[in-house]
């Protein structure tokens, strides 16, 4: 039997695979240049970027807790005085109180020296924190002598609202914000005046230190967290006394022209809240009336 042979496949061709087209480097020209050194440096900023994204939320948190330390320090404050004073006053109260902490904070600012947001303590008032000193002595009783400043700014708008609406409440925060802007000028680290008064000399703590004295002795001023805060400075008054100056080590010196200069700035503010005082008290023929129905103060 003959059977008939089936026909051959054709060959197949293998298929043309054509190379891919070369990619474009789109890396920057600094990079290329660089070569193995530019890629690792792309790399790493790659990954900063990366952290910064995952952070950025996380660093506005925090800023957004600072505002909220403030504010919550505030109302605890309004909620504490409201229960003697009543809460019109109250609120007026710790508005004077924040004013005068961010005169502090402006002048910090204004000084590139960086400083915490107010911080409320309630039966004390507020305070700052700065996170170094200035570069000179000087600069410090410039943020010193901001929050004073700031403060009688307050009061002043306080004595003119009342001008303009007759309402004693304003009589009475304006006579309050004289009064604790006069006493912060106090010549006695830590409070205002003994910053501003250290750049001259931190001699003239000596002043403030009697004063202080005498109106504990007197009655006139029991506040056990002012006693408290002034021995917790005693180890920081020692150290400038023992150095004669408050200019922090290696800083530029406080010169003549700013010795003088804010000696005067410092005896004309508080002869100036002196007379604040005065005139708001004589307005209020002697004492201060009811303001919303609440006896929000008493002058003597």
């Amino acid at each position: 039997m003959y059977e008939t042979p089936a026909p051959e496949a054709p060959p197949q061709i293998p298929p043309v695979i054509e190379a891919p087209p070369p990619q474009e480097d789109k890396r920057p020209r600094w990079v290329k240049k660089l070569g193995p050194i530019g890629t690792a440096l792309a790399f790493l900023a790659a990954k900063a970027k990366a952290l910064f994204t995952f952070l950025f939320p996380i660093l506005k948190l925090l800023k957004f807790g600072k505002i909220l330390l403030t504010a919550g320090t505030m109302l605890v404050s309004v909620w504490l005085y409201a229960h003697f004073f009543g809460w019109q006053f109250a609120v007026g109260f710790v508005l004077l109180i924040f004013v005068h902490e961010m005169g502090h904070v402006i002048a910090a600012a204004f000084n590139g020296v960086p400083v915490s947001a107010p911080i409320f303590i309630p039966g004390f008032g507020a305070l700052i924190i700065g996170k170094r000193f200035g570069k000179s002595g000087f600069v410090n009783a410039i943020i010193g002598i901001g929050g004073p400043i700031g403060g009688t700014f307050a009061a002043l708008a306080c004595w003119a609202i009342y001008g303009a609406n007759g309402n004693s409440l304003f009589l009475a925060l304006a006579f309050v914000g004289f009064m604790m802007n006069l006493f912060n000028m106090m010549p006695m680290y830590p409070m205002d005046g003994g910053r501003i008064v250290g750049s001259i000399s931190p001699y003239l703590w000596g002043f403030g230190l009697v004063g202080l004295l005498a109106l504990m002795v007197t009655g006139y001023m029991n506040n056990f967290m002012l006693i408290i805060l002034i021995i917790l400075s005693v180890p920081q008054i020692w150290t400038m006394l023992k150095r004669g100056t408050m200019d922090p080590g290696g800083g530029i010196p406080t010169t003549a022209v700013q010795k003088w200069g804010m000696g005067a700035a410092y005896v004309g503010l508080c002869a100036f809240l002196m007379w604040g005082m005065n005139m708001t008290r004589l307005e209020a023929h002697p004492s201060l009336h009811r303001a919303g129905g609440t006896q929000v103060a008493t002058l003597r």
